[in-house]
């Protein structure tokens, strides 16, 4: 039986790392994952790791797989980590009730978003909304203010792209709060098509991999739904413009970072530089780091950054630039007062 020993410090590096090494394993009848080192865990490495041991699973269903050392290992059981992909140890995701400073690893099925929306005759970009403001709420332990507002559009725009340009079937998400860090990390991943498949369809867009296509998915205004000839529906607030992810970015390398892989590649960015590394996924994953102490009026941070990208926007198209939907500027209960 072949040992896979787990890092003691899951880092996003270190997670990388580790995952990109899996499918590099030999074949071996049986495969033991051995936790005895697993120290820190944070939400973006917890959720990612558990997705890629899983499909990893799954893509050698002849071996056996087993697991040592990870009967002390306390916090990841709690927060479903052992569960997530297979293993018979901990809660289930979703199962924990979260605290004040953290929301176990959690799973919601895009069907149920689009069917509630169905049932209640109403747009799934407010139900997505009513989900990222809960999130928030928790994970703040407040009911309002410029902190819980950031998180919510944050969370809501990375989840409408999920429902909107992946294919996947579920949203996974996961987070934690350090008051005394003023950090907040949330992560959320799918298992869908990737960006690149999510652009295909702009004909103005030329793509040869997915490194090309996470640079021009950050830019303002690139959208693989909206470009030069699609009509602008009137009154429809939540039309894809393709600023969700651009403004998501810019409030994260405000103080903090935003990191994005779309299958085998990935971009670290913060406020000062732009890191392109290799990775092993399917799908899309996020993890938005927010410095909590740069947060001050999100109303004016939002606008700031809309009429920046905008500019942008314009430098990169001419005449032909997207404006910015109302949706991906503010929340929702802005623009339906």
């Amino acid at each position: 039986m072949l040992e896979v020993k787990v890092p003691q410090n899951l880092s996003l590096t270190n997670a990388l790392s580790f995952c990109n090494r899996l499918w590099e394993l030999e074949h071996s009848e049986g495969y033991n994952f051995n936790f005895i080192n697993l120290g820190n865990i944070e939400p973006f490495s917890m959720a990612y790791v558990a997705n890629e041991i899983k499909r990893f699973r799954n893509s050698r269903p002849e071996s056996r797989f087993v697991a040592s050392n990870h009967e002390s290992k306390s916090y990841a059981a709690h927060m479903g980590f052992f569960k997530a992909f297979g293993l018979n140890y901990g809660n289930e995701p979703g199962e924990a009730s979260g605290s004040s400073t953290y929301i176990p690893l959690t799973i919601l099925s895009v069907s149920s978003l689009k069917e509630e929306a169905a049932e209640s005759y109403n747009h799934v970009g407010n139900i997505i909304e009513d989900k990222s403001e809960e999130i928030a709420k928790v994970l703040t332990r407040h009911q309002s203010g410029d902190l819980v507002d950031t998180l919510t559009f944050s969370i809501r725009e990375i989840m409408r792209n999920v429902v909107e340009h992946s294919g996947s079937e579920i949203i996974e998400y996961c987070a934690q709060y350090w008051p005394t860090k003023n950090l907040v990390e949330v992560a959320i991943l799918d298992t869908g098509n990737g960006i690149k498949q999510g652009l295909s369809s702009n004909p103005y867009l030329t793509i040869n991999d997915e490194r090309e296509a996470l640079h021009l998915a950050l830019l303002p205004g690139v959208s693989g739904k909206m470009y030069k000839g699609v009509k602008k529906r009137k009154h429809d607030e939540w039309q894809n413009s393709g600023f969700g992810l651009y403004m998501t970015s810019r409030i994260c390398r405000n103080g903090g970072s935003f990191f994005v892989a779309s299958n085998d590649k990935s971009i670290l960015l913060d406020n000062k530089k732009k890191i392109d590394m290799e990775c092993n996924y399917k799908g899309t994953a996020l993890r938005l780091r927010i410095d909590t102490s740069k947060i001050t009026s999100y109303s004016k941070m939002l606008e700031k950054f809309r009429n920046e990208g905008y500019e942008n926007a314009k430098n990169f198209s001419g005449s032909d630039a997207i404006e910015p939907s109302v949706a991906s500027t503010m929340l929702a209960r802005d623009f339906q007062e």
